[in-house]
C-alpha cells in the first residue's frame, strides 16, 4: 500500500492532527468544566481538589496533603487558610506533635462537596475509571512519553501568584 492509497487519517500527519485535537478537546472540556465549578462556588478548583481529598482521608495532616495534590507547602498553607476562610475545612493542632497541623472538612464543607458532587470534581477520575485495564495502560505510557517531551510546568505557587497578580488580587486569606 503506497501513501497515495491511504486514507489522510491513516497517514503520520493525519494521526498527529487528530491525537492533537483530541488533547485540545480534552483541554478544552476540562478548562470549562472548571470554569462551571468556579463561577458556581466563588472558589478555584484547587480548593475543590483539596476539600475531596481531605474528605476522603479526615485528618490528614497538611504535609501530606500537599504531597497529595502536587503543591508546595507555601501553596498548600493558602490553599487551607482560604478554606478555613470559607469554613469549608478546620484546622487542628496535632495531639502528638504542635507542630504538625491536621485538617478536616466541616458540615459546610461536606454540603460544598455534595453539592457539586458530580459536576466537574471526579469527571476525569471517573472517567479515567471506565477504561479497561489495557487501555489505561496505553493512557498511561502515552501520557508519559508526552510529557516526558514537554517542558516541564512552573511551580504551582509561581503560578499562584501570577494569576492573583493578573486578576489583580493579593494573598488568598488577607
Amino acid at each position: 500500500m503506497t501513501d497515495q492509497d491511504r486514507h489522510p487519517e491513516d497517514t503520520r500527519a493525519g494521526i498527529e492532527r487528530s491525537a492533537l485535537l483530541r488533547a485540545r478537546e480534552l483541554v478544552d472540556r476540562m478548562r470549562s468544566l472548571y470554569r462551571e465549578l468556579e463561577d458556581a462556588t466563588g472558589a478555584p478548583v484547587v480548593m475543590h481538589r483539596a476539600l475531596a481529598v481531605i474528605a476522603a482521608e479526615p485528618g490528614m495532616p497538611a504535609s501530606k496533603l500537599a504531597a497529595a495534590l502536587g503543591l508546595q507547602r507555601s501553596t498548600m498553607s493558602h490553599v487551607l487558610k482560604a478554606l478555613a476562610l470559607k469554613k469549608w475545612i478546620e484546622r487542628r493542632r496535632s495531639d502528638e506533635d504542635q507542630r504538625s497541623v491536621r485538617v478536616y472538612v466541616t458540615t459546610t464543607g461536606r454540603s460544598m462537596l455534595q453539592a457539586t458532587a458530580g459536576r466537574v470534581a471526579g469527571v476525569l477520575q471517573r472517567a479515567v475509571k471506565q477504561l479497561d485495564e489495557r487501555q489505561l495502560r496505553e493512557l498511561d505510557q502515552s501520557l508519559e512519553a508526552l510529557l516526558g517531551q514537554m517542558a516541564p510546568a512552573k511551580p504551582v505557587a509561581v503560578r499562584a501568584s501570577r494569576q492573583r497578580v493578573m486578576r489583580g488580587g493579593g494573598t488568598p486569606g488577607r
